[in-house]
């Protein structure tokens, strides 16, 4: 769902800590081990956002809309600097908002290391009884995805 979906929210936690902002990004690559990368600027709220809570999470989802389906993701941040993988991550797209291109001074990397993931999925009749009402979760551990209860109130 993540590499057919490119563009989805990122939810951070406000700066003063006290209101959650949500955005509509484009990731930009998603590797085999779900570890999703998105472009932004060093200067962007969303880098401000981090580093004001570097051990925070954030989450992240796209929706399929034609699959009527929505896959969240619970990550840990950080931003990445490196040029290499700056270079390797840039979509030409990107030049209208980085004119400087991949290695200029306002085009860094997030890359969100997923700890949970929750999905429902109707088409692929993808979510426990009752019909819809909760997601399917799974969890990181040690490397090792383990499906986990979903949350609900008692």
């Amino acid at each position: 769902m993540l590499r057919s979906n490119a563009y989805g929210f990122l939810a951070t936690l406000g700066s003063h800590g006290v209101a959650p902002h949500v955005r509509l990004v484009q990731h930009l690559a998603v590797t085999d081990d779900l570890v999703v990368w998105i472009g932004t600027s060093p200067r962007s709220r969303k880098v401000a956002d981090i580093a004001a809570n570097p051990d925070i999470q954030v989450i992240y989802a796209v929706e399929d809309r034609a699959a009527f389906a929505y896959l969240s993701v619970a990550a840990t941040v950080s931003v990445v600097d490196d040029e290499r993988e700056r270079a390797a991550k840039w979509e030409d797209g990107l030049a209208a908002f980085f004119p400087a291109g991949p290695l200029g001074d306002d085009f860094v990397l997030l890359r969100l290391d997923p700890l949970r993931l929750e999905l429902m999925d109707f088409t692929r009749r993808l979510h426990p009884d009752p019909f819809g009402l909760l997601p399917v979760v799974v969890e990181r551990h040690a490397g090792v995805w383990t499906p986990t209860p979903p949350d609900r109130a008692p």
